[in-house]
């Protein structure tokens, strides 16, 4: 049999000590051709990751650590970084690719449970759910009776005479598109990566950021965190949006300036958000989100359901094992790196993976 291999798994979220591996132990008894150790340690720092990862063959990885050049140039045995999930913002690819280091994440995860999430957040803000829920338990009905008018902080527009505005056309935009649909809502997207009129094929408007938020009764957020999207929701684009419209972000922490939003909403000028996503994460205890009635705030669950956990947890382990065995992986994120890698990896047809 050949030389043991190492897998980390350095996320706090999946097949840690604390979480377990259960799952990750029974995935690589599939694969009786590979003598894989499994090894849980949840790393944030880089050094954390450094010492963890010394003798690791591949990690995996989520979002709070991060893979930065310093930490790859000290991973002397490391052959694929798998990343649970979407985004890569937390991994360098150019300095994997540099170290011989194949990158693997999961493209398709959780978009149906993000893009529901960001559903459920719009119909939430435009019905007042939340705020009501909090008023009546407040004593509000007693207070005020059973009159819906004067209990409402503020108004209730038909969500069929709204315009939703979705920044960021990829899978999870176009799933949000599908599932506004029959709501009747006129929905724009602005995403200078995509075609317009592959856009317009969705039965969507393009239009620039810029009139996007100008147009929009609802913005929602479904972009990746990049150099050119972090801060894109600023104070500028902030004084942009129409009064009266609500936020919704359930895509990356850093691509809404949270010190700009908080006056923005204490005027009353935007009159709500959901923000499943925050930056720092988890949002410190004394943040005055906490205290605002209008604003709806989810402990980055977007992405959660008991099947899209069971999905990633298989999908990024069997990414980093193919690498390991010398197959070619479902997605390889710095295509680049073949032919170079420190693991040799041949195009293996689908059916014998």
């Amino acid at each position: 049999m050949a030389d043991r291999l190492t897998v980390l798994i350095t996320s706090d979220r999946y097949g840690n000590e604390t979480a377990g591996m259960e799952t990750e132990h029974a995935i690589v008894a599939e694969y009786p051709d590979l003598a894989v150790a499994l090894r849980g340690v949840a790393c944030t720092t880089e050094d954390e990751l450094i010492a963890a990862g010394a003798g690791a063959d591949a990690l995996l990885v989520s979002t709070r650590e991060a893979i930065s050049a310093r930490v790859l140039q000290q991973l002397p045995r490391c052959k694929v970084v798998a990343r649970y999930g979407v985004g890569l913002d937390n991994v360098d690819l150019d300095a994997a690719t540099a170290e011989g280091i194949v990158v693997t994440h999961f493209p398709g995860y959780c978009t149906a449970e993000v893009a529901d999430h960001a559903l459920a957040s719009i119909l939430a803000l435009n019905r007042r759910l939340v705020e009501l829920d909090r008023d009546l338990r407040a004593g509000a009905w007693t207070a005020h009776g059973p009159q819906t008018r004067s209990i409402l902080r503020g108004p209730v527009h038909p969500l069929r005479e709204q315009t939703l505005g979705i920044v960021g056309f990829g899978r999870i935009g176009r799933a949000v598109a599908l599932r506004a649909a029959p709501f009747g809502l006129t929905v724009l997207a602005a995403d200078p990566h995509q075609a317009p009129e592959e856009i317009a094929a969705a039965g969507v408007e393009p239009v620039p950021l810029d009139a996007l938020l100008a147009r929009s009764d609802i913005v929602t957020i479904h972009c990746p965190l990049s150099p050119e999207t972090r801060g894109l929701i600023d104070a500028a684009a902030l004084a942009r949006m129409k009064a009266g419209a609500v936020l919704v972000n359930t895509a990356r922490g850093p691509i809404v300036d949270l010190v700009a939003i908080v006056p923005v909403l204490e005027s009353g000028r935007l009159a709500g958000a959901a923000l499943d996503v925050v930056d720092p994460e988890p949002l410190p205890a004394g943040s005055p989100l906490y205290r605002l009635p209008t604003v709806i705030l989810t402990p980055h669950s977007a992405y959660y359901s008991e099947r899209s956990v069971d999905t990633v947890r298989r999908e990024t382990l069997v990414g980093a094992l193919d690498v390991l065995r010398g197959v070619m992986p479902a997605v390889v994120a710095n295509p680049s790196v073949l032919g170079r890698s420190r693991a040799p990896i041949a195009a293996v047809p689908a059916g014998d993976r």
